[in-house]
């Protein structure tokens, strides 16, 4: 099963979870919301623990679909590095992340595409064909 996976802090931002709804309810694309807060504030132990589960074993992969390595996810501090996943909507099949982007008008532009080329246009990202077919 395909689906995508909104990561963010809290209900995220209206407008990604407005274009998700729409893709669903014009393509029956599901989606999840994955809140990493806790309380409403920042979590950053529940934000390494996604990272160490979601994107660290899909590594080359996301290198190969995404053409950046996972590393841009995550900062170095005073001998640790923390994560910043919220933000970020990935292509998830089979509960493997596929694909993802960052940042608001990136994912926008994702979703807005996804809903005018529809479920093809999806499923591509789901294979890991993605990042050169958002024009």
């Amino acid at each position: 099963m395909s689906k995508l996976r909104y990561y963010c802090q809290g209900e995220g931002k209206e407008e990604i979870r407005k274009l998700l709804t729409e893709c669903q309810q014009k393509h029956n694309i599901l989606y999840e919301i994955l809140d990493l807060s806790r309380n409403g504030a920042r979590d950053e132990k529940r934000e390494r623990e996604v990272y160490e589960r979601d994107f660290k074993p899909r590594a080359k992969v996301l290198k190969k679909t995404t053409g950046e390595s996972i590393i841009r996810l995550r900062s170095r501090r005073a001998r640790h590095y923390f994560v910043s996943i919220p933000g970020t909507i990935a292509t998830v099949a089979d509960g493997k992340i596929e694909w993802y982007t960052q940042g608001d008008e990136e994912m926008a532009q994702f979703l807005k595409a996804v809903f005018d080329k529809g479920h093809s246009l999806f499923q591509q990202y789901c294979k890991g064909n993605g990042p050169c077919l958002v024009a």
